[in-house]
C-alpha cells in the first residue's frame, strides 16, 4: 500500500512529481471520492456539479494534477455524492489503482463515505492513496481535529484503516492550538507525530515513511523533537 498525504493540493508541483512519479503510472485509473464539501458549501446538486464536473474548478484541477504523470482526463473517474449509489460506487473503486481524496471536511467525508457503506470497500490494501488536508487526515485510522474555523474543538475521529502508529498535522504554521493539539495526541498515544506545512508532504510506502519538502517528525516515540 501507498499513502502519500499533503497539506494542500500540490501533487503537480516538481518536488512532489520527482517524489511521487514511481507510484503513480501512467496507465493509472484514477478515482476521486468527492464527498469532502462543507454542508454550507454547496445549496444543491447543480452547485455540486458546477465545481465537481467537466470544465468546475475543481475537475479542472485534478485534470491539470495528474497531467505531469501522463495520466489523461479519461482516466479520472468521479465518485459522485448525488449520482452514485453503494453499487456503482464499490465498482469504481474496484476499477481504480489510485484513490484521491480532496480536501475540505475529514468529518463530513467519512460520514459520506460510511452513509454510502463503502468504508470496507476503500480499505484495500493494493491501491495507492493520495489526500491532501482533510483527504490525508481520513487515512488514519484513528485521526485528531485540532481546533480552526471550521472545528471549535479537539477531537479524535475514526478514519479509514489505512495507517496506524503516526498522527499528522496538517497546514502547520506552528499556530499554539496546533502545539496544544499536538501535545494531547503525544500524550495519549506515544507515537510519532509528522508536522506537515503547506509546501511538505509525506509518502508512506508499504509502512516505510518519507518526508517530502519541508515536512518533519515533531514528536517521536519518546516525545518531542523539536
Amino acid at each position: 500500500m501507498i499513502n502519500i498525504l499533503m497539506s494542500r493540493g500540490i501533487l503537480h508541483s516538481p518536488l512532489m512529481v520527482s517524489n511521487a512519479k514511481k507510484y503513480i503510472k501512467k496507465t493509472d485509473k484514477v478515482l476521486v471520492v468527492a464527498f469532502s464539501f462543507f454542508e454550507g458549501q454547496f445549496k444543491d446538486k447543480k452547485a455540486y456539479d458546477l465545481f465537481y464536473s467537466p470544465g468546475g474548478e475543481y475537475y479542472i484541477k485534478m485534470v491539470e494534477a495528474f497531467l505531469p504523470y501522463g495520466i489523461k482526463e479519461s482516466q479520472i473517474e468521479w465518485l459522485h455524492y448525488y449520482k452514485d449509489n453503494q453499487e456503482s460506487a464499490i465498482q469504481k473503486i474496484k476499477n481504480a489503482e489510485i484513490i484521491y481524496f480532496p480536501g475540505g471536511s475529514p468529518i463530513l467525508m467519512m460520514q459520506r463515505i460510511n452513509e454510502f457503506g463503502i468504508k470496507s470497500a476503500l480499505e484495500s490494501p493494493n491501491k495507492v492513496f493520495i489526500g491532501s488536508s482533510a483527504g490525508a487526515m481520513i487515512q488514519i485510522a484513528e485521526y485528531h481535529v485540532s481546533p480552526d474555523r471550521e472545528h471549535p474543538k479537539f477531537s479524535y475521529e475514526e478514519g479509514l484503516n489505512l495507517i496506524s502508529g503516526i498522527s499528522i498535522e496538517v497546514h502547520y504554521r506552528r499556530r499554539k492550538k496546533q502545539k496544544s493539539a499536538m501535545r494531547k495526541v503525544n500524550r495519549s498515544y506515544h507515537h510519532p507525530i509528522i508536522a506537515i506545512p503547506d509546501e511538505g508532504a509525506v509518502i508512506i510506502d508499504n509502512e516505510v515513511v518519507n518526508l517530502i519538502g519541508n515536512a518533519f517528525l515533531m514528536y517521536g516515540k519518546k516525545g518531542v523533537i523539536r
